[in-house]
């Protein structure tokens, strides 16, 4: 199975005017260059509260804009419930055909975007857990344990300071 290709669900571009491209989006709201010293791009080293970290959620709510797939990663669309639990029927078929039609794999908060009610752990965890075992979606980037479970096999992409 491919990366995702896509981009934000076309509805959600429309509703909250995001730009129609991840470089683009990056790029009109403040561009910089993203690490994970400096998650926003500002080119300065931020306070982190003497913690030493960035407060994942904090910093996703502050990209929703310039990288929706951080916010997507951990938050619905605003203003509509997370649902936890097991996945219906419906909610599989959708996962499917956007899986189909985009392919899957990382850029999970965005691929989330398609999915209502679900963030991108959860998609991830989805896909993991219940998608790759059943034999769904087959990804080279995975291997299955002596137990059936599937493990990540594929290139590292190593952190940037």
């Amino acid at each position: 199975m491919p990366i995702f290709i896509g981009w934000i669900n076309p509805e959600l571009i429309d509703k909250y005017q995001f730009e129609t491209s991840a470089q683009d989006a990056w790029e009109k709201n403040g561009g910089g260059t993203f690490s994970f010293k400096d998650p926003l791009g500002t080119g300065q080293k931020r306070k982190t509260g003497g913690t030493g970290r960035y407060s994942a959620r904090s910093i996703a709510q502050q990209m929703f804009k310039k990288n929706p797939n951080m916010y997507f990663y951990r938050h619905n669309e605003p203003g509509m419930e997370q649902w936890t639990g097991d996945w219906t029927e419906p909610e599989k078929e959708v996962f499917l055909k956007v899986a189909k039609e985009y392919g899957c794999g990382d850029k999970w908060g965005v691929f989330a975007s398609y999915i209502p009610h679900r963030v991108g752990y959860q998609c991830s965890n989805f896909y993991r857990s219940v998608i790759l075992p059943s034999g769904l979606v087959f990804d080279d980037n995975y291997q299955f344990t002596p137990s059936g479970r599937p493990v990540y096999v594929g290139p590292h992409r190593g952190r940037q300071s």
